[in-house]
């Protein structure tokens, strides 16, 4: 086991005359956890202190306008006059205690915001029914004026530096973009007209917060979109910076046209370490500290880029939503117990709806305040958990950490529940990690497990329980005439036993399980990464690459909703779509089933009122589900709570949230 000091990680950095412990950021990401006027709130507050109590060395707070009239967020965190600043140095107080250093995202939404009005350099937008005013060079001074001021007001809250969020095609990014900067003055044009609006910018917040208080500049290293800005220009763009006198080089990457590549999601795997090159390329040209981020989620992967020297210091953001204690685990040796990211945009999910955010196998992330410690319970009882899938292991870990004594139930010869098969289609890797630290944490906290049992009514009263939760999960509904038949089987029974499928395939359902169970057996031979958007609030654009031989399979998702991934996130579904028709695989949405037989499915086209026939060698059922003991276990004489697909059928999270929510309650 390595000491603390072993680790590249753990080696303290100097920004300027700041001093960072060590190598690792907690980066700026919205939370919608202000209030709706943009003051700290106390989850705000507890939200940050639980990242800073999990050893990380600095922490940036989440974008903070400059200007009452740019939002992006309901609850948009602001920073532009005095009234604002005793919240924010009361939270950098207690940041403080655990010697983190703090910075502040200060930023003007330009004609990005989703929230008008809106102004940019040229009345380029992805919104283009509203882009906004162009900029006259008065309100160009106006707005650099705001920064200085904000940036005047974060030295004054006790921050010990400030992030310029030049990035993600906001406003200080929009005048370095050519795609979205088309003036021909001063501010447009050439690459040194570009820059300008930032470096006076710089300039002007120097002036404000002297000379050695440290300002960093966090900019798109690759904009991915057509014309747009790419490693070389960020190279020059990082050596300008440096000259103006900026203290550290914070990269990340993409505009709103092409977020996926800001936050990318399980089914990219460009997308992984995907800075690594840009912030090595950019560290070769500049002596100040660099910055890198995006996809990165392993501890090896942290200290190989900080050993090899690709970059001096590495964001994890959505790896400590998971995990809050990730660095103290690695430096305390014990990195094999973090729970990992999935990577399944949940957190940017929940943002999307204007919620607050979340973590699908953490639902303590964005209630820190109210679930802050697991705490015993007042009386301790005997729990039975009957089901080890996501939601029984969750609630039997909780069950257990309260002080109960805990026994958990499996049917099956192993735990895990349908996470064993969702860990199977390409990208999904990290499901199986999920399964691997539920596993390790039942084994060590010392819960009693009994596999290949089924609990039936009897035998649970034997066990004797105090309460039961019931974590049984759900069945596939075999509702169409001949769902029983000798050729059907359900989707989790084809990814765990895949030679049970045959050359021609029928998936019945075409929501994200389908999908999933489509893309496996597809093979997955042509794969996808992302050449950017084509224009603002344009499409992406593809880059197929051939990764296996294509596999000889005929594959047909039938699906009765209008469209295919129905129930897949907006930051996910044109890329799993793209995937499977590149790999061959037909789609049809629109489509009602009215019968399996022994040589395929017969449906009906609803809006072209048409029959159709699939011929099958293998119908899957991917879709329709009902909860296990759905009328059972009702007349005990002690508690039986139900959690996850035992209360409806649902996702990760839904199993996590309502078992750890529940267990807590006993």
């Amino acid at each position: 086991m390595k000491c603390a000091k072993q680790y590249q990680m753990a080696a303290p950095l100097q920004i300027g005359r700041m001093t960072v412990k060590n190598r690792i950021i907690f980066p700026p990401m919205n939370t919608n956890l202000t209030s709706e006027e943009g003051y700290v709130t106390p989850e705000l507050e507890e939200y940050y202190v639980r990242r800073a109590r999990g050893g990380v060395g600095m922490i940036v707070l989440e974008a903070s306008t400059i200007d009452a009239s740019s939002r992006n967020h309901p609850r948009q965190p602001l920073l532009y006059d005095r009234r604002h600043v005793a919240g924010w140095a009361r939270l950098v107080e207690r940041l403080h205690r655990y010697d983190v250093r703090v910075s502040v995202e200060l930023v003007h939404y330009g004609s990005e915001a989703s929230i008008p009005p809106r102004e940019s350099p040229s009345g380029i937008s992805k919104y283009k029914d509203d882009p906004g005013s162009i900029l006259t060079k008065e309100r160009i001074r106006q707005i650099q004026r705001q920064f200085a001021y904000s940036a005047r007001l974060a030295k004054q809250a006790g921050m010990d530096c400030i992030t310029l969020h030049a990035c993600h095609g906001y406003l200080l990014a929009e005048f370095l973009s050519p795609v979205f900067n088309q003036r021909t003055d001063e501010y447009g044009g050439s690459f040194e007209n570009r820059c300008r609006f930032l470096m006076e910018t710089i300039d002007l917040c120097r002036k404000e917060v002297g000379p050695v208080f440290p300002i960093i500049v966090r900019f798109s290293a690759d904009e991915f979109i057509e014309g747009g800005r790419g490693m070389e220009e960020s190279v020059e763009l990082a050596k300008a910076l440096e000259t103006r006198g900026v203290d550290a080089i914070d990269i990340s990457a993409g505009q709103p046209s092409a977020y996926l590549m800001t936050t990318p999601p399980y089914c990219l795997p460009q997308g992984r370490k995907l800075l690594v090159p840009y912030s090595a390329a950019i560290k070769k040209a500049v002596k100040v500290p660099v910055f890198t981020a995006i996809g990165i989620r392993e501890p090896e992967e942290v200290e190989e880029i900080l050993k090899e020297g690709m970059a001096d210091m590495v964001s994890l953001g959505r790896p400590q939503l998971a995990d809050p204690d990730y660095v103290n685990k690695v430096l305390s040796g014990k990195g094999d117990t973090i729970r990992h990211c999935l990577s399944c945009e949940f957190c940017l999910d929940t943002l999307d709806d204007d919620r607050h955010i979340c973590c699908a196998v953490n639902p303590e992330t964005g209630r820190e305040q109210e679930f802050h410690k697991i705490t015993p319970a007042e009386t301790k009882k005997r729990v039975v958990v009957v089901g080890g899938g996501p939601a029984g292991m969750e609630a039997a870990r909780v069950s257990k950490l309260r002080g109960h004594e805990v026994i958990l139930v499996e049917k099956s010869g192993e735990l895990g529940g349908t996470l064993n098969a969702a860990k199977v289609p390409p990208h999904k890797d990290r499901i199986g990690r999920l399964v691997e630290w539920y596993r390790r944490e039942i084994r060590e906290l010392g819960i009693e497990v009994r596999l290949n049992t089924e609990i039936t009514e009897e035998n649970l009263d034997e066990l004797k329980p105090d309460a039961a939760i019931l974590a049984a999960g759900a069945h596939y509904i075999k509702r169409i005439p001949g769902s029983d038949g000798p050729i059907v089987i359900n989707a989790i029974q084809a990814l765990t036993n895949p030679e049970q499928v045959g050359k021609r395939i029928v998936i019945v359902g075409g929501g994200s399980a389908g999908a999933e169970v489509a893309d496996y057996f597809s093979g997955a031979g042509i794969s996808l990464s992302v050449k950017g958007a084509d224009k603002p609030g344009g499409k992406v654009l593809y880059q197929e690459e051939k990764v296996a031989e294509p596999s000889d399979r005929d594959i047909t998702i039938v699906e009765m909703l209008p469209s295919i991934c129905s129930d897949v996130d907006v930051f996910c579904k044109d890329l799993v779509l793209t995937t499977l028709k590149v790999n061959g695989v037909k789609m049809n949405p629109g489509c009602r089933v009215d019968e399996i037989n022994d040589r395929g499915v017969r449906a009906f086209q609803m809006e072209q009122q048409k029959e159709l026939f699939f011929p099958a060698d293998t119908v899957i059922l991917a879709g329709g589900l009902r909860c296990n003991y759905e009328n059972g276990f009702a007349d005990k004489d002690y508690p039986v709570i139900r959690v996850g697909d035992a209360i409806r059928a649902g996702k990760i999270k839904d199993a996590v949230y309502t078992a750890y929510y529940k267990a807590m309650e006993i």
